[in-house]
């Protein structure tokens, strides 16, 4: 991929052999060859690191992986490494707040969701540019996944995508009514983007831009995304989580899946 201004690095390899179940056997599997993240307020300089052992296949998509939250793109290298084994190019948008030498969030400097859906649209834009005949795959880890469907509701869509431990983390969605989230959401995040002007490390997400941390917290506390929802994302798409995740327990993953997807499109596999 030629130097551009896509903001593109590399999750973890999933276990390959660990069998996955549907969560809602109800919802049809989704058979698609098309499986497919920037903008930013401070000093912006192009990632790019593919890794091409071998040429990518003529049909195989262009995965494009949008991080989680408060972690920097160089964490998905082996995700990216992977994906080229396999003759598939991926890269990874570069997270705001959370790539070496790039300033992190504070009073001065702060964005939004839709700042971080914003870049998404401008990698996506760079790699249609560059590969105009590759069908294009949006990975999503995490906030990764939340940001992902904010881009496939209002932007144009790319042609598949994939949410790794994607939820809406409604308090009610956890166990105990999720009383910690909601302390978090009520109390600690208001509290300390106040004080500090974004929300300080060690806090969830810290350091954190205030609205962006303030726009997850009014998620938390009402169940509904920060981002226009008129539609179902009828992209084909699958939806991932995993048993032992409390952070994204399959609860909340099963909420983010049937309210923001239309279930003749979307598979839900629990790990």
């Amino acid at each position: 991929m030629a130097q551009s201004r896509c903001s593109i690095q590399r999750l973890r390899k999933l276990p390959a052999t660990n069998p996955a179940r549907n969560t809602t056997g109800d919802l049809p599997t989704v058979r698609s060859d098309h499986h497919a993240a920037q903008h930013n307020d401070g000093p912006h300089r192009p990632l790019h690191t593919p890794v091409h052992p071998r040429l990518p296949s003529s049909n195989a998509p262009l995965v494009l992986i949008a991080p989680a939250m408060a972690i920097g793109s160089h964490f998905y290298k082996p995700l990216v490494a992977e994906f080229a084994r396999h003759g598939w190019e991926a890269h990874t948008i570069r997270r705001r707040g959370f790539e070496r030498s790039e300033p992190r969030a504070s009073r001065r400097h702060d964005w939004s969701y839709q700042d971080e859906i914003n870049d998404i649209d401008d990698a996506i834009a760079c790699a249609r540019r560059d590969h105009p005949e590759q069908p294009i795959l949006l990975l999503g880890h995490s906030l990764g996944g939340q940001l992902a469907a904010g881009h496939q509701l209002n932007h144009t869509a790319v042609d598949a995508m994939v949410t790794v431990a994607a939820a809406l983390p409604h308090h009610r969605a956890y166990r105990f009514c999720g009383l910690p989230v909601l302390l978090m959401s009520a109390v600690a995040v208001p509290l300390l983007t106040t004080l500090f002007g974004y929300l300080p490390a060690p806090a969830f997400g810290g350091p954190g831009a205030r609205t962006l941390m303030r726009q997850w917290a009014r998620m938390a506390i009402t169940g509904n995304p920060p981002y226009r929802v008129n539609r179902p994302i009828t992209t084909p798409a699958l939806v991932v989580s995993f048993a032992s995740d409390a952070m994204a327990p399959a609860r909340s993953v099963n909420v983010f899946a049937e309210k923001l997807f239309d279930t003749r499109t979307v598979t839900r596999w629990q790990y």
